[in-house]
């Protein structure tokens, strides 16, 4: 009979995994977003290692829209939702100690300036860091580029607009398919990246165009574009996939929300500055944002990929 040794040493805790990752599933047929995609992809030398995972979040968030601004930012934080309760639990007492809770108080890119919120937000960002295991993606496309799914918009969008509504999910018009196919089909390459068989995914986002309520599409439809995206990336098969958006009742989700928030606003505050030649002079909260988009987390990652126009098209 053989005796088995058992090790005293830890088991060592999976965090990230290294290049190269799997880039298969996008060939020349792929969307053109995905084929854009890909080289900055095959750059990263890690991504989350979700493997002892059970859960996975994926929380969404975007800037740009507003006027004079020359970057479109889609943000997304991807998670271990199942190691989310000590983030949680030490949020909490910050709010507590700064007075957050009553009322709710949302950590917010377009609101840094009222006085218990900034003096929570360097801890806030340090809590994330240390407490989340994850990564919180930026992609960055210049407004130049009116369209990541053909030549112009002029000839992509009505074809949008009818294959989406052939496909039984909804009526969009043209700058809102974009935005849509933007954000489902970059979320569905990173979680097919990131994620394995069997596990439970949770899409959850703030409120937006693209998951509206209207007399002709619902948040059902975008829901199923992302479903049928993910399916174009994913080799394997989901438990169960769900979905929310931000409700009236704040909770640690809107709290976790708030990374893909600063991450979108704070990237494209940057390459606003850089494209125009602007020297970014940053109010005290800004400058905590700007080394913490730099730097990487204990267990959070940041990776941001631009999409621009070079000067031969």
């Amino acid at each position: 009979m053989t005796r088995s040794k058992i090790s005293d040493a830890p088991l060592k805790q999976k965090i990230k995994k290294n290049a190269p990752f799997d880039l298969s599933a996008i060939t020349p047929e792929s969307p053109y977003l995905a084929q854009l995609l890909a080289p900055a992809i095959g750059q990263l030398k890690e991504l989350p290692d979700f493997s002892d995972d059970e859960k996975i979040a994926v929380m969404s968030d975007f800037s740009g829209e507003h006027k004079g601004a020359h970057f479109n930012t889609y943000s997304f934080l991807i998670l271990a939702y199942n190691k989310v309760g000590p983030f949680m639990a030490q949020v909490e007492e910050l709010r507590r100690k700064q007075g957050l809770i009553e009322p709710y108080s949302e950590f917010a890119f377009k609101d840094l300036s009222f006085g218990p919120r900034s003096r929570a937000l360097p801890e806030f960002l340090r809590l994330a860091d240390n407490f989340i295991h994850g990564a919180v993606i930026t992609i960055a496309i210049d407004k130049q580029i009116d369209t990541v799914f053909g030549v112009s918009k002029r000839e992509t969008y009505p074809l949008m607009e009818q294959q989406l509504a052939a496909m039984g999910f909804g009526k969009w018009r043209g700058a809102a398919a974009e935005k849509v196919l933007r954000v489902c089909h970059s979320i569905a390459i990173f979680t097919a990246l990131t994620t394995k068989e069997h596990q439970r995914l949770l899409w959850y986002c703030d409120n937006d165009v693209i998951n509206e309520n209207s007399q002709d599409r619902r948040f059902e439809d975008t829901q199923n574009i992302f479903v049928c995206a993910l399916g174009m990336y994913c080799k394997h098969k989901f438990d169960l996939v769900g979905f929310g958006k931000s409700f009236d009742d704040k909770s640690h989700l809107d709290d976790l929300l708030s990374i893909p928030d600063f991450a979108a606003g704070v990237v494209q505050y940057l390459l606003q500055a850089h494209k125009t030649g602007e020297d970014p002079i940053p109010v005290e909260e800004k400058a905590a944002l700007i080394k913490w988009i730099a730097v990487q987390g204990k267990f959070l990652s940041k990776i941001t990929i631009q999409i621009f126009r070079l000067p031969n098209g």
